[in-house]
């Protein structure tokens, strides 16, 4: 069973930027929204906000497309989910208990995804002997 931890627009987010890192070049957003599997429309929304967010730029014309904003290994998936979780922050519940130990427990995931970057995700995916269905997409399954 896996759990809903983030957003699905988050979610969607973070594997547009690994597409972008892994293409190297621009790419357009109908590119992008069929490799991750989301509609073209929320694609458009997903990386206009990455752009906004200073991690994703877009060139108009011919030669343009969605490109990084920086390189893949100055985007860290911590900088990435802050942003968006600013922009939803979950409501405070500071009289549950059960909420206190998941953000206790959780804490040292939140610090391992402050260190990890774009090209961490997109090297540990290429790596020899990770294990990867044939014809899988970026973000998992269809």
């Amino acid at each position: 069973m896996v759990w809903p931890a983030y957003p699905k627009r988050l979610q969607s987010a973070l594997k547009a930027l690994c597409c972008l890192a892994q293409s190297g070049n621009g790419m357009q957003s109908q590119q992008i929204a069929e490799r991750i599997h989301v509609p073209t429309a929320e694609t458009a929304k997903i990386l206009q906000l990455l752009v906004w967010g200073g991690f994703a730029t877009s060139r108009r014309g011919s030669k343009g497309g969605f490109h990084l904003a920086a390189r893949a290994d100055q985007i860290t998936m911590g900088e990435v989910i802050d942003f968006f979780l600013s922009k939803h922050p979950p409501e405070p519940n500071e009289d549950s208990a059960v909420m206190r130990v998941f953000e206790r427990t959780s804490a040292p995931c939140q610090r391992a995804f402050s260190r990890l970057t774009l090209a961490d995700i997109i090297t540990t995916r290429a790596r020899p002997g990770h294990k990867r269905s044939a014809g899988k997409k970026i973000g998992g399954s269809k």
